[in-house]
């Protein structure tokens, strides 16, 4: 009896200690965010401020801490300050204390805490402002104890990953990897991290106040590395982060499902028909749930309010108006017979008879829209605008172009000419770039020789002027010359637009480029993108308007230079060269005839006799293969319209494949230039790092994009020409090809030759179909299934098995998930390729 008498005292002192960690804890809300995306419902207002179900989301914050018994809150402001400060007060109205902490500059997530070290003086909760979450918080502060946790972060499956940071977690919930924001190549895992931490103030120790440091890009990184205990405790419960306008209409949706538990204080009058008081219906208003109609409201005779519609206080619905998956907030006025379908309409909308607002489009505060009006889906209309009758709104007000919420793919800006990208889309993204380099860049531009190309480059260009910097025209040029140039001229950045003729449509390419010629950077893809999607660039005054400099022909200096470095300038071979480009065939020809080669050009469109309908890629390329060798040629080579890829073919007939490109561009780096640090992408074959060891230099691997690529040779510093020399290598085929016959040359050897001096490989390429929704979740199982294995995670996952190894990454812009692998024999690389696309398919129909 005395021994289980003092485990009940044990019991009720742990349970007590518990209880009382939760009483005492201090939660600090982060409502500094401007809510950009969510614009124009933040224009007037800060993110954490914009209403859900009739009340700011912060208030759905404060009330969740004050349910678990946390009611003495900091608040971090940055933005608008003083309309949170003003709704909210010292929070006795909401049955909390409330402190204020204000940022004058951005300070980064865990820079704006620190500013509330003072306060947090024990463990403590951080909690975003402007999410929607029912998570029981109590579970989550007990199980950070239970772990004894330096940091506890509070994790939630998601299905697209992409937006939040991805956490990877051990058998026990703790921390072994996790990374902000990913593209798809780098989801490790389906496993988001909420923004929601549970933190001990020891981890103020690590940075310093005043200075910019985020949570997950800054301190995390230091607390993994100095092996402080991280742990992430995995909910069920509800989480939405309202990051746009989509995000914000259904987490509506899902509390009319009832998928989160918010609905309080209202009356239901009807199945799932909830009002506040004094609403007043009409007579002969039909209304049919789920619905939530607020206070003050009057629903006119006639008028149809349908499933997933919430209107705020102090509204009035017409006669014969009908609204569906629509959101009102205060004080709007709805004429006669207007239609509101899955729309959004801030405070004080004035709509007038006749009129119709269709999917996702939302209308600012103080709107007023007039008789006849039809707005299209996806319109966005600024605060105080005034819409005449009989008005088709198909662009956004106040600038005048449509909603795109990414710019960028894995091949800079594409999309079909005059459907995707118009003149005007040109123009705006020449100022959003121009934006970029506030009223003092110099800008190179140029275009293939279509006339399309020509007439956005046009459009590019006055943009740019718009935004006040001076502007460098090269006119109709490759790209490859055009990074050429950049460097040359010394110029901050450039832009080169080109078409590519795919059957019967045409599709055009916009290349953005930075001060060295590659590629602008991933951040500054984002910044770029949010410029242009915010519309955030200012025109410069008419005097600032600089005169366009007009570089003609530049290419001869280009051409020059390849002549200048060659060590022979008689290389004597024999060429086939196969290109559909006028421009290309212009260049390269003379430069070939210049350095003593024999050129035969040709324009390969092979056609079926009966049916006339030309043969496919691979056709092409046999009928390539037999030319060569029938024309005794030393080399052929397939050059693309743009000049910046070839394919090569030996005097065999022989087609060197991508990953044989590779191996050929680093042996003979590596024989040029004793210990060259090599750059090649995490799919490269192993053979190159063979090679590297013999010649005593250093393999360096990155994403297979090129855009990685390009961006580790210009960021490895220490061999400039030897990186030089990479990127022409890879990304000028012209160059390229003249530094490959130069070597071949200089050492008195074939291309072939050359060829069987690389040691064998076997590498299988396969594309296995995997809804979007499952990347993230292929990857984590098959992470968690390769215990056993060394696995690498620069890019999707790379496991290494019995001496060969499989990549299997997600594809950014198709749901499909690739998967390479390579063995020491063609049957091994087949097999072991096989077992991974089998798991991918196998996972993706499960989920």
């Amino acid at each position: 009896m005395p021994y289980m008498y003092i485990l009940n005292i044990v019991f009720l002192a742990v349970m007590y200690i518990y209880i009382e960690r939760v009483n005492y804890m201090k939660a600090l809300i982060m409502a500094g965010g401007e809510g950009t995306r969510l614009r124009p419902l933040t224009c007037n207002r800060p993110k954490p401020m914009v209403p859900v179900m009739n009340k700011p989301v912060m208030e759905h914050i404060i009330n969740l801490l004050k349910k678990h018994n946390i009611a003495d809150i900091g608040v971090t402001l940055q933005y608008m300050p003083q309309n949170i400060q003003e709704y909210f007060g010292d929070g006795s109205n909401f049955g909390v204390n409330i402190r204020y902490f204000i940022e004058k500059t951005p300070l980064g997530t865990a820079g704006s805490v620190k500013n509330a070290e003072e306060f947090l003086d024990d463990t403590f909760i951080v909690i975003s402002g402007d999410a929607l979450t029912d998570i029981d918080i109590t579970k989550a502060i007990e199980y950070h104890y239970e772990k004894k946790a330096t940091a506890t972060l509070v994790l939630k499956s998601v299905d697209v990953p992409l937006e939040y940071g991805v956490v990877v977690t051990d058998c026990n919930g703790k921390i072994t990897r996790f990374l902000e924001k990913p593209n798809w190549s780098e989801v490790f895992s389906d496993t988001a991290n909420t923004g929601i931490y549970i933190l001990n103030p020891i981890v103020f120790g690590y940075y310093k106040s005043g200075e910019m440091f985020d949570f997950a890009r800054d301190l995390f990184p230091l607390l993994l590395k100095d092996r402080q205990p991280m742990y992430g405790f995995v909910t069920t419960d509800y989480w939405c982060d309202i990051g746009d306008l989509n995000a914000y209409q259904q987490c509506h949706f899902d509390i009319l499902d009832g998928k989160v538990n918010i609905i309080n204080n209202v009356k239901e009058v009807k199945p799932k028909v909830w009002v506040e008081e004094n609403v007043e219906i009409e007579t002969g208003a039909h209304i049919t749930g789920p619905v939530l109609i607020g206070r003050n409201t009057k629903i006119k005779s006639n008028a149809i309010i349908s499933s997933y519609t919430i209107i705020g206080s102090d509204n009035l619905v017409g006669d014969y108006s009908s609204l569906k998956r629509t959101i009102l907030w205060k004080g709007c006025n709805i004429g006669k017979r207007v239609q509101l379908r899955g729309c959004t309409l801030c405070n004080k909308v004035q709509v007038k008879e006749d009129t119709s607002i269709f999917e996702q489009s939302v209308i600012g505060d103080e709107t007023l829209i007039k008789e006849h009006v039809v707005v299209k889906p996806g319109i966005k209309v600024w605060p105080s605008k005034v819409i005449e009758r009989d008005t088709q709104v198909n662009v956004n007000l106040v600038w005048g172009t449509k909603y795109s919420k990414t710019l960028f793919g894995e091949k800079g800006i594409t999309g079909e000419v005059n459907v995707d990208i118009t003149p005007e889309f040109a123009s705006r993204l020449g100022a959003s770039y121009g934006a970029l380099f506030k009223n003092t860049g110099k800008i190179g531009v140029s275009s293939d020789d279509a006339a399309v190309s020509n007439m956005l480059k046009n459009s590019f260009t006055a943009g740019l002027l718009s935004a006040g910097v001076e502007v460098y025209d090269f006119g109709q040029q490759l790209l490859p010359i055009t990074r050429y140039s950049i460097k040359f001229f010394g110029l901050d950045g450039g832009i080169h637009i080109g078409t590519v003729a795919a059957e019967n449509d045409s599709k055009l390419f916009i290349d953005c480029l930075n001060d060295y010629g590659a590629n602008i950077n991933r951040g500054l893809e984002r910044k770029l993108e949010n410029i242009f999607i915010r519309e955030d660039f200012s025109r410069c005054e008419a005097n600032m308007v600089k005169s366009v400099k007009a570089i003609p022909d530049f290419k001869a200096y280009y051409l020059r230079d390849i002549i200048n470095r060659v060590k022979n300038k008689e290389l004597n071979y024999k060429l086939l060269i196969n290109t559909s480009s006028d421009l290309v065939a212009s260049i390269i020809k003379p430069l070939m005839d210049e350095l003593g080669c024999h050129v035969n050009i040709t324009k390969l469109e092979i056609r079926d006799i009966k049916t006339g309908r030309a043969f496919k890629t691979s056709t092409q390329i046999a009928y390539l293969l037999n030319q060569v060798i029938s024309t005794d040629s030393d080399v052929g080579v397939m050059i693309d319209d743009n000049g910046e890829k070839m394919l090569l073919i030996d005097e065999k007939g022989r087609f060197v494949t991508e990953e044989m490109f590779m191996a050929l561009v680093s042996l003979i780096t590596l024989r040029t230039v004793k210990g060259a640090t090599i750059v090649v992408p995490i799919s490269a074959p192993s053979v190159i790092d063979r090679m590297a060891k013999e010649y005593e230099g250093k393999v360096l691997r990155t994403k297979t994009s090129p855009l990685e690529i390009m961006g580790k040779m210009v960021a490895t510093g220490g061999q400039g020409a030897v990186m030089n020399d990479q990127f022409i290598m890879n990304f000028d085929a012209i160059g390229s090809l003249v530094k490959i016959l130069d070597f071949m040359k200089s050492n008195n050897i074939k291309l072939s030759e050359l060829i069987d001096n690389i040691p064998s490989f076997h590498i299988i390429k396969k594309e296995v179909e995997c809804p979007w929704n499952a990347k993230g979740k292929v990857i984590r199982q098959i992470i968690e299934e390769s215990n056993d294995d060394k696995i690498e995670l620069m890019e999707g996952v790379k496991i290494y098995q019995d001496g060969g190894w499989v990549l299997v990454l997600p594809d950014s812009e198709k749901p499909v998930c690739k998967v390479i692998g390579e063995g020491y024999s063609e049957e091994f690389a087949e097999s072991i390729t096989d077992i991974f696309a089998d798991r991918v398919k196998k996972i993706g129909q499960n989920s």
